[in-house]
């Protein structure tokens, strides 16, 4: 299917939510149950090797963990090339 300029535009002005995994590990239900405040899980990630950055459950790129007005934010180190995005989003529409 061909992605006409009145769909980019309505495609674009789309909403979306990124969310960005600094990392996972696996523990049992039971060291789960233990847990409590203060407690630390590590992660499988080496430490300085940033988050992934996703969007609908596919990673798009890559960055760095960064703190701005004592918020958390994602500095891009790496992403899709803007033709994969707006193609990716394209389909994910279609379905």
């Amino acid at each position: 299917m061909e992605i006409t300029e009145r769909t980019y535009d309505l495609l674009v002005d789309t909403e979306i939510v990124v969310d960005v995994n600094l990392g996972t590990t696996e523990i049992s239900i039971e060291e789960f149950l233990k847990l409590s405040e203060g407690d630390i899980i590590s992660l499988q990630k080496p430490a300085g090797s940033g988050g992934d950055i996703y969007v609908n459950s596919r990673i798009i790129g890559t960055g760095d963990i960064i703190v701005i007005d004592e918020k958390l934010a994602v500095r891009i180190l790496d992403a899709m090339n803007s033709d994969s995005v707006v193609k990716y989003f394209f389909e994910e529409s279609s379905n």
